[in-house]
């Protein structure tokens, strides 16, 4: 067998490095150093621009009246203030006549509403400002961790600078109008990808593992976003199977499923604790009561809606809805068994979770953002990293301009299947990569020693 002394090949390995040859050897940009700086200093200006915009529209949409931004966060905060004056999260009053998808009321599970209880007194505005900056900060450390992890490696298995994908992602977020529209709106959406970055971290990529502290953290922030959400909580499915298939460290994904399992339980354990069981019995009659709810509208992108509207028949939406939800369990299960990169894998079972509830909105594939800071990350450096980021661009273009027609946000997911599944690493191959670090020492005029054994 033979393989590459690490200490005879230290030299020829920074020398590869310095020729760009893995296209990472400065970060997430450039080997030159100069075009490095121009890449960080537009990326810098693009951000302070974006966000300094999104700070505008906010403040523009909560002068006018009625507010057109804020709207989502303003249900939080009502119930929130209900909660605080001991009455249920929930209104009755605001679903007691006819529903539409569209109509705006807060049906999260109560403990949204509880942990949300203390902010009310506080000016609307203070806090959809710290909503968005929130939601920045865990963008760009979610980036960050990425980078470092095992997933975002490129196929030279150097990870890329944390600096550099942080800022690249928090430049292009405030012009990617999904992750705009739950910022402007105050949705929940808008923390998701930060939640779900920290999912990615649970991913091994070749060799490489997660450490168990990135197990547990992925675990947490799963069993937040099911509890938030609701429809992440599929992914629970993805992991059981994943863990039984056995093809990757079957401890690290133990650990992930156990860090959901208990965090979920304490979480359900301190609402219990603040609230009683009543406000989780009222959940339930609420879910009840707006389960007829109209579905069928061009603004809910989901399946039922689409094919309800499609066929012309509204009441449609309700029956194709369980149908939706029970397809996209089967294909969490399918991405899980059948699907061997753990990344791709996982895009697989997010989109699925996007259509379990029978509702889909707009901003909801915001999701899927950390999946393509991984993809792009990985891609630097290998064959395929160019058609990938132009893929990545395509989807990003198309989602923006489906804020126009959304259900054409669909075209930019499958865009994005396409950037993850050309984004995979391919196996190493330990003859080619002894010969490419000999060709490259012997130009410099040294030479690569292996070892035997």
């Amino acid at each position: 067998m033979t393989r590459i002394d690490s200490t005879a090949t230290a030299g020829a390995d920074d020398r590869l490095a310095a020729t760009g040859v893995d296209g990472d050897a400065s970060g997430a940009f450039s080997s030159d150093p100069r075009r490095q700086r121009l890449a960080r200093f537009i990326c810098l200006a693009a951000a302070v621009f974006g966000w300094a915009n999104l700070a505008i529209l906010g403040f523009v949409g909560l002068s006018k009246n009625p507010r057109t931004a804020g709207f989502d966060l303003q249900l939080l905060l009502d119930a929130g203030k209900r909660v605080a004056a001991g009455e249920s999260p929930y209104d009755f009053n605001a679903v007691a006549h006819g529903l539409e998808a569209r109509d705006l009321f807060y049906s999260y599970p109560p403990i949204v509403a509880q942990f949300l209880a203390p902010l009310p007194s506080l000016p609307s505005w203070a806090i959809l400002a710290g909503w968005c900056l929130g939601s920045a900060v865990g963008l760009a450390l979610a980036a960050g961790f990425i980078a470092r992890s095992p997933v975002g490696r490129s196929g030279s298995g150097r990870p890329a600078g944390s600096y550099d994908a942080a800022l690249v992602a928090v430049a292009a977020a405030p012009f990617f109008f999904p992750f705009l529209v739950s910022l402007l709106f105050g949705n929940m959406d808008a923390w998701f990808p930060f939640l779900f970055g920290v999912v990615v971290l649970i991913l091994a990529s070749g060799r490489a593992t997660p450490s168990r502290a990135a197990s547990v953290a992925g675990g947490i922030a799963l069993a937040i976003a099911s509890i938030v959400k609701l429809h992440p909580g599929s992914l629970v499915v993805w992991l059981a199977v994943r863990w039984h298939r056995g093809s990757e460290p079957r401890s690290g994904l133990a650990t992930t499923i156990a860090a959901v399992v208990a965090a979920g339980a304490a979480l359900l354990a301190a609402s219990l604790v603040v609230g009683g069981i009543g406000p989780w019995r009222d959940y339930v009659d609420y879910l009840r009561v707006t389960s007829n709810a109209d579905l069928a509208t061009w603004l809910n992108i989901g399946p039922a809606s689409i094919l309800a509207l499609l066929a012309g028949d509204h009441n449609l939406a309700h029956v194709i809805a369980v149908v939706s939800a029970v397809a996209a369990v089967v294909a969490t299960v399918a991405a899980a068994r059948l699907v061997s990169d753990p990344l791709l894998s996982l895009t697989w079972a997010i989109v699925a979770s996007l259509i379990v509830l029978p509702v889909t909105w707009y901003h909801y594939p915001v999701v899927l953002i950390p999946i393509a800071l991984a993809a792009w990350l990985r891609s630097r450096g290998t064959p395929d990293g160019r058609r990938v980021t132009r893929a990545l661009l395509g989807a990003y273009v198309v989602a923006d301009a489906a804020i126009l027609i959304p259900v054409a946000l669909w075209l930019g997911v499958a865009l994005l299947l396409t950037a993850v599944s050309w984004s995979r690493p391919s196996v190493p191959d330990p003859a080619s990569e002894a010969r490419l670090r000999k060709s490259v020492s012997a130009a410099d005029g040294t030479a690569a020693m292996p070892a035997t054994r």
